[in-house]
């Protein structure tokens, strides 16, 4: 089910494309969480079970129209790269196994929207600035019951039997702005860069600041370096590295003042069957990640792990493992 999901989607995609003559498409991003994939061996399928993410990224040769007009450049003068994108969320008490609620565990939840986004970069100031509209459902709508029983059903794992537990249905719509800066860069192999993001809407609302480091062979963060060809507006040249390969590690820290996987839906939250009262969320969390990217010409590969403290009180902290391609168009 989800690889027909993701079929439809690119058709979708592709599609946009089409209608678009005067777009031009950049690069395709394919992302998967699990905590199956730590590197220590201890998945668990507990908490944040799995994400799935597809993202389609493309430049504008005309003026954007609505809902683009909703996204924000960060200079006029910017390279701007939008995209489209889908994103499913699982997450899910620790015992699987019961159909009774896990009380003092996470409910479960499943969460699914579509998003659009603007990328807006300058490469001469060193900064970017991200956003992005979501819009989807939280709760079965999201087929988080469905999608995951398939897939346990593939590889022959327990069945979870809670869905019905789940957070009541409601609807997702959700903002997010990241402004991201270099801080430092000694050298063109080193660059530690910071950041502050915020969440506003029906889904999450909190912020966050962070500080990325990155070392190893790479092009400036601040060129859409995701596609190793794509040619900078701003500086007139194109990327001179169609080779990369660097390490990079970050952490963030996000003051949290509502988030509906744990607490229900905004509207409907009162109608779930288990949730996590305010007064037990940890209104600040940390989140740790480390890992490596590889990329030529067209193609790229990362793989990192993060390490997330407890986000309510008497639970625990969770190490998820991601694995990202990167193929340029």
């Amino acid at each position: 089910m989800r690889y027909l999901f993701i079929l439809l989607c690119c058709l979708h995609f592709q599609q946009e494309m089409f209608a678009q003559k005067r777009n031009e498409t950049q690069y395709l991003k394919i992302s998967e969480d699990d905590d199956f994939f730590n590197l220590r061996g201890e998945g668990t399928d507990r908490g944040y079970s799995s994400g799935f993410k597809l993202e389609l990224y493309y430049t504008k040769n005309v003026p954007a129209k609505f809902p683009s007009t909703l996204l924000m450049k960060i200079t006029g003068s910017a390279d701007n790269i939008y995209g489209w994108g889908l994103t499913q969320n699982l997450f899910t008490p620790n015992n699987i196994s019961t159909k009774a609620i896990e009380y003092g565990d996470r409910p479960y939840a499943g969460v699914t929207y579509f998003s659009h986004m603007l990328i807006s970069s300058d490469i001469i100031k060193k900064q970017k600035l991200t956003t992005s509209l979501s819009l989807g459902a939280i709760g079965k709508y999201s087929f988080g019951k469905e999608i995951q029983t398939f897939v346990h059903g593939l590889i022959n794992y327990q069945k979870p039997q809670g869905w019905d537990n789940q957070i009541k249905s409601d609807i997702i719509l959700n903002y997010l702005i990241n402004y991201e800066k270099l801080v430092f860069s000694p050298t063109k192999n080193l660059e530690i860069i910071g950041n502050v993001t915020g969440n506003v809407g029906t889904m999450y609302n909190n912020i966050g600041v962070g500080v990325k480091f990155r070392a190893g062979i790479f092009n400036s963060y601040f060129s859409n370096y995701e596609k190793s060809n794509f040619k900078n507006n701003i500086s007139g040249e194109g990327n001179i590295r169609n080779f990369q390969f660097f390490f990079y590690m970050k952490t963030d820290a996000t003051a949290v003042m509502d988030n509906s996987v744990l607490q229900g839906g905004f509207f409907t939250h009162d109608s779930s069957p288990y949730t996590i009262k305010k007064d037990s969320i940890n209104r600040i969390f940390m989140q740790y990640e480390y890992g490596i990217a590889l990329s030529k010409k067209g193609f790229g590969i990362a793989f990192y792990e993060k390490l997330r403290t407890a986000e309510f009180k008497g639970y625990f902290s969770q190490q998820i493992g991601n694995i990202t391609f990167y193929i340029g168009l």
